[in-house]
């Protein structure tokens, strides 16, 4: 239901246990051994599917994504967009967002190219995705110890500022879940397309370590 990938208009689609079986079913097609990531509320939804079968997992890669809910100030702001997409069309929903951004937003902090790139995503995504998974995201529970005591090889990684879970927050999960953590410099949320080249290559360095000890 997210940019490129269609999905149905029902909010039922996209609840969290679906979303986790989609991320399995994944797993399973592509055999044992796989290097799992989950970005922001990806990071929740592979938490989940680890926490229901992770024997197919080599390695789990949460990137800004925290151990719980959001921050109390992201809960606000997806608590009026919630409100917004029940009243708004997506362009003016996308531009009141903008309107309420922070400066270490990533339409704040990004290029014209990015910040087109997250226009264009949030344009072709299905509304009905997006009530269901910010309700995800505002209550969200801790799960760091459920987590610890099933995933493989763990690694945190985020940007040097980040507005959903705060820095220390995320430095804290890392090492309860004795995991590797990585800060990307001159990133916030979204590393991968902030500083895609240092991010791939912390992602690829820690992968072919996971192999190489595997």
């Amino acid at each position: 239901g997210q940019y490129e990938t269609a999905g149905p208009r029902e909010e039922g689609a996209y609840a969290q246990p679906e979303l986790a079986r989609d991320v399995l079913a994944q797993v399973e097609a592509l055999g044992r051994g796989v290097h799992v990531l989950g970005h922001s509320l990806g990071g929740l939804i592979v938490r989940a599917a680890a926490l229901l079968d992770a024997s197919g997992f080599a390695s789990l890669t949460l990137m800004s994504s925290g151990p719980a809910a959001i921050s109390a100030s992201q809960r606000e702001r997806t608590k009026l967009l919630l409100e917004a997409l029940g009243v708004l069309d997506m362009a003016s929903v996308w531009q009141a967002m903008r309107d309420l951004d922070p400066p270490e937003a990533p339409a704040s902090r990004a290029s014209a190219e990015v910040r087109e790139f997250l226009r264009r995503r949030w344009m072709s995504t299905v509304p009905e995705q997006l009530i269901a998974t910010g309700r995800q995201l505002m209550f969200a529970t801790d799960q760091v110890a459920e987590l610890a005591a099933v995933a493989p090889a763990r690694h945190v990684v985020s940007g040097e500022v980040d507005y959903a879970w705060p820095v220390a927050l995320l430095d804290a999960m890392a090492d309860r879940l004795d995991a590797r953590r990585t800060v990307i410099a001159g990133a916030g949320h979204s590393p991968n397309a902030e500083q895609p080249l240092a991010c791939a290559r912390a992602l690829a360095d820690f992968w072919e370590d996971v192999t190489v000890d595997g």
